[in-house]
C-alpha cells in the first residue's frame, strides 16, 4: 500500500522531507522497528482516545505505555481507550492497526509524550503494515506543530 494519501499530502504541504523505510509485514510498532532495524524508542506509536467531546490521539514511544491518569490530569478531561472499530472512518487510507501519529494529518488534537523529544531521528507508522516514515527531530517538531506535550507515559 505504501503511504496513507492524507499523511503524504500533509507531509508534502508542510515541505517534510522523509524517506520510507520497508521492513517485513508486522502487526506492531515495536515489531515494525524490529523488522526495519531501527531503535524502538525512535519509533512513535499513536493511540486513539475518546470522551464525550471527541477523539485525541496521543503520540507515545512505541516502548511504553500510556498512563491515563497523567493524560486525564493534563487534559482535564475524562479520556479512555478507544476501539478501532470506533475510530476507524477517521483512517479510512489506513490499514487497521497501522495509524500514523500525524494527528495534524487528519484534524485531531493530539497529546504527545516529551521522552519523544530526545530523539534525533523519528519513524512512524505510514499507514500501512510494511512501512515506516522516518523524519528527522526537526520535521517532527514541524508535524507536531500545535500538540499538547507533557509526560504521559508510564515510568
Amino acid at each position: 500500500m505504501g503511504m496513507a494519501t492524507s499523511l503524504e499530502t500533509y507531509m508534502l504541504n508542510a515541505g517534510i522531507e522523509y524517506d520510507l523505510v520497508q521492513h517485513k509485514p508486522s502487526m506492531t510498532t515495536i515489531g515494525s522497528a524490529r523488522n526495519a532495524h531501527v531503535k524502538q524508542d525512535c519509533v512513535a506509536k499513536a493511540v486513539v482516545l475518546k470522551d464525550g467531546t471527541g477523539f485525541v490521539l496521543a503520540v507515545v514511544p512505541s516502548t511504553s505505555k500510556l498512563s491515563m491518569d497523567r493524560i486525564c490530569m493534563l487534559t482535564h478531561r475524562n479520556l479512555e481507550l478507544s476501539t478501532e472499530k470506533e475510530f476507524s472512518s477517521l483512517f479510512s487510507d489506513c490499514e487497521t492497526g497501522a495509524i500514523p501519529p500525524i494527528g495534524n494529518a487528519y484534524g485531531m488534537e493530539v497529546l504527545m509524550d516529551k521522552n519523544l523529544e530526545a530523539e534525533t531521528d523519528i519513524y512512524f507508522e505510514a499507514g500501512d503494515h510494511e512501512n515506516l516514515v522516518h523524519v528527522t527531530d526537526w520535521d517532527f517538531e514541524i508535524l507536531m506543530r500545535g500538540a499538547e506535550m507533557g509526560q504521559i507515559c508510564q515510568h
